[in-house]
């Protein structure tokens, strides 16, 4: 079972996220900033990292470059609700696995999760 940290300020998008996801067999772990992440990550390890761009604080670019400093090869995939070519490639560019468009299907999401660990669930 992959275990993946979940990283947004909004409440209620994390609740569906972890509702879905668990139903579809991951474990979850949730953070609902940059900070509380990279505290998540110092203590204990997850298979992939979902995060938010825009979020109080530091953006999850800014966890997108500490995580691929810090833990590279670790699949990270941002979410944004401001779609710009400019912000995927930059994503891309600092070791991003993915990149989805908020609102997405949560079916696709779980696809995007398979596709970048490598399984089916």
């Amino acid at each position: 079972m992959a275990r993946i940290l979940i990283v947004d300020d909004d409440r209620a998008l994390l609740l569906i996220l972890s509702e879905y996801l668990r139903d579809h067999g991951f474990e979850l772990e949730l953070a609902y900033s940059a900070a509380q992440a990279r505290h998540y990550l110092e203590r204990s390890a997850c298979d992939a990292i979902l995060s938010d761009f825009k979020m109080p604080g530091e953006s999850g670019l800014d966890l997108l470059g500490h995580v691929s400093s810090r833990y590279p090869g670790l699949p990270f995939i941002m979410m944004t609700g401001c779609s710009t070519p400019m912000l995927k490639e930059a994503a891309m560019k600092m070791g991003g696995s993915g990149y989805v468009v908020k609102p997405f299907r949560l079916r696709d999401l779980v696809g995007t999760l398979e596709t970048i660990l490598g399984f089916s669930i």
